[in-house]
């Protein structure tokens, strides 16, 4: 990827004040701006409450890279997964 000048200096300096990687930074901030999309229909409770306590930490700005940033990337994930393998279950 190509980045504009000064960028890269940009976010090695974010990455050393929130003690990450480049790598870590720049996956950060992309999943606080894009985060995972939720599924119009979702028949399983579990899913369904981990995508609404993620999006109850996430009202709340959590500073990207946070321990509350983290928890609800991962609830978005884990719900995400419970949601694709419910949508398979049910093919």
């Amino acid at each position: 990827m190509r980045l504009p000048d000064g960028l890269r200096d940009r976010i090695r300096l974010a990455a050393e004040a929130n003690h990450r990687s480049m790598n870590a930074e720049v996956v950060a901030l992309l999943e606080e701006n894009y985060p995972a999309p939720v599924p119009e229909k979702l028949d399983d409770p579990a899913a369904r409450l981990l995508f609404w306590l993620a999006k109850r930490i996430r009202r709340r700005n959590p500073q990207p890279g946070t321990p509350r940033d983290k928890q609800a990337a991962l609830y978005e994930r884990i719900a995400g997964d419970i949601a694709e393998r419910m949508k398979d279950i049910g093919e």
